[in-house]
């Protein structure tokens, strides 16, 4: 487990999600070289950004899993002088995420303690199934590290949405059991977020006392409430989140200038 430094000022965090990194970089995804897309975000949220405590990957960081396609994004991110912390997402294989990144300052941990706050990461993946469900193990870990450290603001991080997006198409994707999810929420009342990744969209809901925020893809971005699938024309982007010592959470999306070239609007398969 790694220890934040303390700091009385809002802790900044950097959510970078969906990255879709393929096993050769000169390849392309609905016709966005993922790499390439990934590495102007990077670059964007580290230049934009001061005091930035960590970096946190809410999973599908590769499309294609394999050792030398998770290295390559280790090389890419240890060139960051802060640590990144990882989640998997229903692209990656998590074994394979700790294999590659046992060494650097990439973290893969259930747990991220800050000054009055702690990060609990899940892993809410099913081999072989692009939705998402957390087991018993895991809401069996969210309960005991909430209940170690009471007296911590609690953000809750994992893939799936545990909220329907409005996309009909995507929301068979979602956490399949969030309704336990949130019944063991409820229990604690330090829980002020959560945040996470897979839609591909900017999502910001308040839903009894917390905040539930979705994130922008670093390549290619799903069209907000369609039937079918559909890809948005917005550009790639990022979120910065501040948490601050009594408990709030000041956050926004940042997105580049312009869409990344290649983009394959009508294409029709994910």
């Amino acid at each position: 487990m790694n220890q934040a430094s303390q700091t009385a000022k809002p802790i900044r965090i950097i959510q970078i999600t969906d990255f879709h990194l393929l096993a050769d970089p000169e390849r392309a995804m609905m016709g966005i070289n993922t790499e390439q897309s990934f590495l102007a975000v990077l670059e964007h949220a580290w230049q934009d950004s001061e005091g930035i405590a960590l970096f946190l990957m809410t999973g599908d960081l590769v499309q294609e899993p394999s050792i030398s396609t998770y290295q390559r994004l280790k090389e890419h991110l240890n060139r960051l002088p802060v640590a990144c912390y990882c989640l998997p997402g229903n692209h990656d294989v998590p074994e394979l995420i700790r294999q590659s990144f046992a060494k650097g300052n990439i973290y893969f941990n259930s747990q991220i303690l800050l000054d009055g706050w702690q990060l609990i990461c899940l892993d809410s993946t099913l081999p072989g199934d692009a939705g998402g469900y957390l087991t018993e193990t895991q809401l069996e870990l969210l309960e005991f590290k909430l209940a170690e450290q009471p007296e911590r603001h609690a953000i809750v991080c994992l893939h799936h949405s545990p909220l329907p997006t409005g996309s009909d198409w995507l929301d068979t994707m979602k956490l399949s059991n969030a309704e336990d999810f949130f019944a063991l929420i409820d229990k604690f009342p330090q829980v002020k977020g959560i945040v996470y990744g897979h839609i591909h969209q900017a999502m910001d809901v308040q839903l009894q006392g917390l905040r539930l925020l979705g994130c922008p893809s670093t390549c290619f971005q799903f069209k907000p409430d369609s039937e079918d699938f559909a890809l948005d024309r917005l550009p790639q982007g990022y979120r910065w989140i501040e948490l601050h010592p009594d408990g709030r959470i000041t956050t926004d999306v940042v997105r580049l200038d312009s869409v990344p070239l290649g983009l394959d609007v009508a294409s029709s398969g994910y």
